[in-house]
């Protein structure tokens, strides 16, 4: 073999090489999978055509997958599954809704910056509720729909206003300890009340000519002060995300 022939060969393996990569890589053109025949044809085409406008328009895969069965997977795990057999994902980020009629499963998969950033696990669960009304009375289409409308809300959302972050549970566990302390001491305050009959006027407990008001004004014994944190524009996707599923 000639010099410039092998020249030429090892560029055409490179070219090869490149474009198997780029097939392995590449993002799922298509983003509605309905393999269980839920949707009309021209369900189906509508939401493909509203699916891959987000998708063109925000740079974040959302797709829709039904299935007949899960192949004896657990929701959740098939789901992931469908990540890499799917080529899920620009650089990294997207959402699966997953409906699987063999046992009536769902399951909504965040990934990456959507499910880090966007479609966090609270905002994740309330789509996969308010969902789960339209799947149970057999209105595919609309459940489908309206998943890829709340999508785009939330991209909207945090385009506007910067990331959506994960509930801080502490936060939500302190509120409901000082709930319990707050009704436990009013109960011992009441206990604590051996009043046989209440007055309906105040001025009733107080002794004719003994009182006289100079002065009024308002005090606040108690305040509360939320404080969410925003993080910076640097922070990097990739990973993370989580699922919300159940059955319909």
């Amino acid at each position: 073999m000639s010099k410039l022939a092998r020249i030429v060969f090892s560029l055409l393996c490179s070219v090869l090489l490149i474009a198997g990569g780029a097939t392995v890589f590449a993002e799922s053109k298509q983003k509605v999978y309905d393999k269980a025949d839920l949707l009309s044809e021209s369900e189906e085409q509508e939401l493909e055509a509203k699916l891959s406008g987000i998708v063109s328009e925000y740079g974040h895969d959302v797709i829709v997958y039904t299935t007949d069965s899960l192949d004896g997977f657990d929701a959740e795990t098939y789901t992931e599954m469908l990540v890499g057999r799917l080529g899920a994902g620009i650089d990294g980020s997207g959402i699966i809704y997953m409906v699987s009629m063999e046992y009536r499963d769902y399951d909504i998969f965040s990934f990456g910056k959507m499910g880090t950033q966007i479609v966090v696990s609270n905002v994740r669960d309330d789509i996969a509720e308010d969902m789960r009304e339209y799947l149970s009375d057999g209105e595919y289409y609309m459940a489908f729909s309206g998943y890829a409308d709340r999508v785009e809300q939330e991209i909207k959302h945090t385009l506007e206003n910067g990331p959506n972050e994960e509930p801080s549970y502490a936060v939500i566990i302190g509120a409901v300890v000082g709930l319990i302390i707050g009704l436990v001491t009013v109960l011992i305050m009441k206990s604590g009340m051996k009043t046989t009959r209440a007055e309906a006027m105040a001025n009733n407990y107080v002794r004719q000519g003994s009182f006289r008001l100079t002065n009024a004004r308002d005090i606040f014994l108690y305040s509360r002060v939320t404080r969410t944190k925003r993080e910076s524009s640097s922070s990097s996707g990739g990973g993370g995300g989580g699922h919300s599923s159940g059955k319909f």
